[in-house]
């Protein structure tokens, strides 16, 4: 993009590519699932933003966008996993609101559980030998470890 400033702009286009490829993947191929669209998302926009610098990508642009592609994973996570944003939005879509017991019926801890050990098998995350759960794909268990190192650099022993 050369001396004019624009090389500025490299990691949003990036991140423009991630967001507009996540969607389109997770909207059309939705066996896909969320994180394998995420995944993917990335990688498109990682690619744009190689394409549309001219020469290497400079480091800086590449953490970057990094960064940006990690803000817009949590963006992602946060409206299907978070509890207080589904409970809001379930509030607002019921129209007429939901009772206490209706709430907790849609949020008991067992039916959180089994729901979230599905996700977790289903997406190989976890496998289940002889009524034993032990780790899979080890990617998520990466990230998890690295973003724990990341913590405890940046905030110290969190207790």
């Amino acid at each position: 993009m050369g001396d004019n400033g624009m090389h500025i702009f490299i990691p949003f286009i990036g991140l423009a590519a991630n967001s507009l490829a996540q969607v389109a993947v997770f909207r059309f191929f939705p066996r896909i699932g969320l994180l394998r669209s995420v995944f993917f998302g990335f990688a498109c926009g990682f690619i744009a933003s190689l394409l549309v610098t001219p020469g290497a990508m400079s480091a800086s642009n590449f953490a970057i966008y990094v960064l940006l592609g990690y803000c817009y994973f949590h963006f992602v996570n946060m409206g299907e996993t978070a509890r207080r944003i589904r409970i809001l939005t379930e509030l607002a879509d019921a129209g007429n609101g939901l009772s206490l017991g209706e709430i907790l019926g849609r949020y008991n801890s067992k039916d959180i559980i089994d729901r979230r050990l599905t996700r977790l098998i289903n997406s190989g995350q976890i496998r289940c030998e002889n009524g034993r759960c032990y780790t899979g794909n080890v990617t998520v268990l990466a990230m998890a470890g690295f973003l724990a190192a990341a913590k405890r650099i940046i905030f110290g022993e969190m207790r």
